[in-house]
């Protein structure tokens, strides 16, 4: 995708029509050399001079580029030095030149052997050597070499220029320029881009410049074709490669003072540039700037074609030190048509200030070690926690039968292993509405070398985890195999499940259903099938009106055919897309949750990227409300600091939602940012991120005691992080917190009980306990219970709607009006 800059001494741009790229800044006002086309003299040209030392040369006056005439030095039995043209060292014929500006420069000619660009400046000092800018290839036909000098420094006024040869041959020049370039316009604030919308100059957008290398035919210029509605401009560049046989084109931020964005070592960038293209060969190309001067950095992301506006989104790596500046462009390395745009460059959300505990809550990193690889995430009713490995994605562990699983008891820090009957790696897991856990689905086998990474083929078999004797015990297995599959509890107590990869490592379109009650999986005669394949762990959940919304959120790949997320009726197998979600194929891997209180109907999706692409990942956050006749998603405010996939994310007791972790590549990258999202007020609080970095297989779960534990990360080469740690909220470092000191120990759908209470409480509320995999947790929720009374005694009453709150445990806590909730207590709801 690019070619090597030559760059000596001092250059801040050079090119021939023949180099390898181009970069200049928008010319403005004359040319500053005086008699610049070598007419005027009799001679030899008015206000030129024969220069250089060493081994002479023989000057004439040859026919010229334009006009009559053009001079030429041949040089023969060469031993040293070189011979140049250059304009006179005078104040009446050197070009004037202002400390601290930009100057495009050229000339025209002709060569037999490779010449360079030389310049002198002048000082009070007197005139001296500048620099050489860099070499141009020998050329049989008139070509011309440009080039952008750096800023002028401090005490110059005057510079000259020339084509200088060091060997045997023959140099013709003419056609002499200096122009000042544009004087930028600045940035608006947190824009880092000048003139972003390329609204600004003539052929060329100013601080942009036309860039490439290569053998191909390019044609190219400005257009008024631009996405629609777009407030930021009226114009686009476009370009259109034919013919082409190697080498790319692309337009560039100039990369000169004042137009190239300036970058901070370390530091990640968020990009942007709105395109369309009919060619797939396109890539967000950057360059950078360091003591050396300019080189190609990096392809940040390949684009795919696009017949309509698309708007490109990346986060750069972080910048590398001693590189102060960068400029990036989309390049085409293809024959057809790119149209860019809106390009933006914006440094990342600065890090959360310094808060206190209370404002911002805390982390801690716990001194023991998980034992195992912990893959799946399940809190028991009894507060303990069921962390289950299976193979733990090691091929050995699989060959040699060895699966893991342990209970954890966050209280006492101790851990119970408990035997593991087959791999339950990558299956599915789901609360039952009498406190057991049902495991589905895992893995029946490794890919083989010849296969692929991704050829994990799935199991049929289901098991249940029994709290009371810390025990799995075996029902029937699915209908099909399923590896990746989801599980949704539903409100007769039953469990939806579908997804995976079956058991010849292809997608499954088979739709499950275990009786809650006969503990079976049912025939899938008589399970209304789709014959759809819903993806890997697609993150589906339970309405209010029993249909199932699909929010786009999945693991590997690309989202589903059609806008990405779907309704979906699975008593009639009718599926119904839902419009809004952006960049579906960047949602793999994110995070969503259905928002605090569930009775809102209201669901977020945050983040995600692509690990079949490794396309950075996003930041953005979209939200709809199911509760609307015609649902659709809307954008959401961004999750601050870069993009990211793996984003743990689950709902809080105080109703606001934490987000986590998280990376900006497939399993590398990692992204240490946290943030509170407050449905209240759509915003987030950036909090102080997860002392360890997390990407695939972490988890994140809420304890009943109102603390997060966060788990795992097995990052590309395959190491497991086994470190817990632990979030407490700000909530819990506030003066005081309410408790519940009676409360029932189970309630039925619209009964009302009495709880005894302590603090001031305004709100009540049941939250199922979390069991999580692969950033999924499609049972979560919070639900409001509505409250009456006062004091220390109060009456909460449950809901009527079981789909609402399906069956099975729950945490009940209350909120005080300081937004302080308490300890939770188990009820049971049937």
């Amino acid at each position: 995708m690019h070619a090597l800059i030559v760059v000596v001494c001092l250059v801040a741009g050079f090119m021939t029509s023949t180099a390898s790229e181009v970069f200049a800044a928008t010319s403005v006002g004359s040319n500053l050399v005086v008699n610049p086309s070598l007419e005027d003299g009799t001679s030899f040209p008015t206000c030129f001079s024969e220069a250089g030392w060493g081994t002479a040369g023989v000057w004439s006056l040859t026919a010229g580029h334009t006009g009559l005439r053009a001079v030429t030095i041949q040089v023969s039995n060469y031993a040293s030095g070189d011979r140049k043209l250059l304009p006179s060292e005078t104040t009446a014929c050197a070009p004037a030149v202002s400390a601290g500006a930009v100057y495009n420069l050229g000339v025209w000619y002709q060569s037999t052997v490779t010449v360079s660009l030389t310049m002198f400046r002048h000082t009070s000092s007197g005139w001296s050597y500048w620099g050489d800018i860099g070499q141009v290839p020998a050329s049989g036909t008139w070509a011309q070499a440009t080039g952008t000098t750096p800023a002028i420094p401090s005490g110059t006024d005057r510079v000259v220029f020339g084509l200088s040869i060091a060997a045997n041959g023959t140099l013709t020049t003419d056609d002499y320029s200096l122009f000042a370039t544009a004087v930028p316009t600045p940035p608006p604030s947190g824009q880092l881009v000048t003139n972003g919308n390329l609204s600004q100059g003539t052929t060329t957008p100013d601080c942009f410049t036309t860039g490439g290398w290569g053998n191909r035919t390019v044609t190219g210029g400005l257009s008024t074709d631009v996405p629609v509605n777009s407030a930021a401009g009226t114009r686009s560049y476009t370009y259109t490669v034919s013919s082409y046989v190697s080498g790319d084109v692309k337009l560039l931020e100039s990369e000169t003072p004042g137009c190239a964005p300036s970058v901070t070592a370390g530091s990640r960038y968020n990009v942007s540039i709105d395109y369309k293209s009919t060619s797939a060969s396109n890539a967000l190309t950057v360059f950078k700037h360091d003591s050396t001067g300019w080189s190609y950095w990096t392809d940040v992301k390949t684009l795919p074609a696009s017949s309509s506006w698309t708007t490109m989104t990346a986060t750069t790596a972080p910048i590398p030190s001693g590189v102060d500046s960068i400029s990036f462009g989309i390049s085409l390395s293809g024959n057809g048509t790119l149209f860019t745009t809106n390009y933006s460059l914006q440094p990342p959300a600065p890090p959360p200030s310094a808060g206190t505990p209370s404002q911002v809550g805390s982390w801690q990193v716990l001194n023991t070690p998980l034992p195992v690889r912990d893959i799946h995430s399940t809190l028991l009713s009894d507060g303990r926690l069921l962390l289950i490995a299976g193979s733990g994605n090691q091929g050995s562990a699989f060959a040699a039968g060895t699966f893991q699983a342990v209970v954890w008891d966050p209280n006492a820090n101790t851990f119970t292993n408990v035997p593991v009957p087959y791999d339950m790696f990558c299956s599915g897991q789901a609360t039952l509405r009498d406190g057991k856990v049902l495991i589905a689905g895992g893995t029946a086998a490794y890919p083989t070398a010849s296969q692929g990474p991704t050829t994990f083929t799935g199991s049929a078999h289901s098991y249940y985890f029994d709290p009371a004797d810390n025990q799995f015990h075996q029902v029937t297995d699915m209908q099909g195999a399923h590896w990746y599959p989801t599980l949704t509890k539903l409100g007769n107590g039953d469990i939806w499940s579908a997804g995976g990869l079956n058991e010849n490592a292809t997608g499954s379109v088979l739709t499950e259903m275990f009786s809650g009650s006969a503990m079976t999986w049912l025939n899938k005669n008589s399970v209304p099938q789709t014959w759809s394949f819903w993806g890997l762990y697609p993150h589906m959940y339970l309405l209010n009106d029993g249909r199932l919304f699909y929010s786009g959120a999945h693991t590997f790949g690309n989202g589903l055919p059609g806008s990405g997320a779907s309704l979906y009726n699975w008593q009639t197998a009718q599926m119904w897309d839902v419009a809004g979600l952006r960049d579906k194929d960047l949602r793999d891997q994110a995070g969503s949750v259905l928002l605090p209180p569930a009775q809102d109907q209201r669901v977020m999706i945050v983040g995600g990227g692509n690990t079949q692409t490794n396309t950075p990942a996003i930041n953005l956050v979209d939200i709809i409300d199911l509760s609307q006749a015609s649902p659709a998603y809307v954008p959401g405010p961004d999750l601050p600091g870069p993009g990211k996939l793996y984003v743990n994310l689950l709902n809080l007791p105080d109703r606001t939602v934490l987000s986590a972790d998280g990376a900006q590549y497939n399993r590398s990258g990692n992204v240490s940012t946290a943030a509170i999202y407050q449905p209240g007020s759509g915003s987030w609080l950036s909090i102080d991120p997860d002392p360890v970095g997390r990407n695939y297989h972490s988890s994140a779960i809420l304890l009943p005691d109102g603390r997060v534990a966060v788990f795992g990360s097995n990052p590309l080469d395959n190491t497991f992080e086994l470190r817990i740690s632990v979030y407490s909220p700000s909530y819990l470092f506030q003066n005081g917190r309410p408790s519940i000191t009676q409360a029932p120990a189970s309630a039925t759908y619209g009964q009302s009980f009495g709880l005894q209470v302590s603090g001031t409480i305004k709100s009540a509320s049941l939250m199922s306990p979390m069991s999580a995999t692969h950033q999924t947790d499609t049972n979560a929720r919070l639900v409001d219970l509505p409250i009456t009374g006062s004091g220390t005694s109060i009456t909460a009453t449950v809901p009527t709607s079981s789909n609402l709150l399906p069956p099975g445990p729950y945490m009940l806590t209350v909120l005080d009006t300081n937004n302080v909730p308490s300890v939770a207590k188990w009820v049971w709801i049937s």
